[in-house]
């Protein structure tokens, strides 16, 4: 085993696929779940690898439960990889029930803060880690759900390189809207022969041509 990470975020294909290339590279897998919904079973090739853990976004102390209960899975918990899809409703605002906008912003905008807090206090403690933001968007945003959690959740990051950045932990994000989603999951987990010039700062993964496509959004 090369490493530990933890998974987390909005649940969809580009988790998958991270999950899968992580497998692949015999990486310690930990993936945070919404709690009520059935876990995947987990084949017996993969059992001293990958767990789920439950996860409900709504509450801070489940995000403090996330953390310790991963540190009891794993002793060093090496990267961690936030990932956000934007909402898939594309219903306009006034055809949305009050539900569904609460289920949104207690998904895609408080989660993502209880979970990186807990995290971030983890690492000053450990002095050491990777937080690793990742931003896909496979098909335009255009709701005011779907811009509304986005624009939230790179200003996030922003406001994080600016206020960590002299810290002994590591933040960064990735950005894209490729279609090749297993492209891009095998992207971010592909080792760098110099890692540093994604630290502190969006980089945005265009897709694969004859080379990796690195552009600073």
């Amino acid at each position: 085993m090369e490493k530990a990470i933890l998974i987390a975020g909005i649940s969809g294909e580009l988790q998958t696929e991270i999950v899968q290339e992580a497998l692949s590279r015999r990486f310690q897998t930990i993936v945070a779940m919404d709690p009520e919904v059935e876990f995947p079973p987990i084949g017996e090739d993969w059992e001293k690898l990958l767990r789920y853990l439950g996860w409900n976004k709504r509450s801070s102390l489940s995000a403090k439960s996330l953390v310790l209960e991963v540190a009891s899975f794993t002793d060093l918990l090496d990267e961690v990889f936030l990932v956000f899809e934007p909402p898939a409703d594309g219903r306009p605002l006034h055809e949305l029930p009050a539900a569904e906008i609460e289920r949104i912003f207690d998904g895609w905008m408080k989660g993502f803060l209880f979970l990186t807090k807990e995290l971030i206090l983890q690492f000053q403690r450990r002095k050491k880690g990777i937080l690793t933001l990742v931003q896909y968007e496979p098909t335009p945003v255009v709701t005011a759900l779907s811009l509304g959690s986005s624009s939230f959740f790179r200003a996030m990051g922003n406001a994080l390189f600016t206020q960590y950045q002299n810290e002994p932990f590591v933040l960064r994000g990735f950005q894209s809207s490729t279609e090749d989603v297993k492209d891009f999951a095998r992207f971010l987990l592909a080792p760098r022969e110099k890692p540093e010039k994604t630290y502190g700062k969006w980089t945005k993964y265009t897709g694969k041509s004859s080379f990796w496509s690195f552009g600073r959004s």
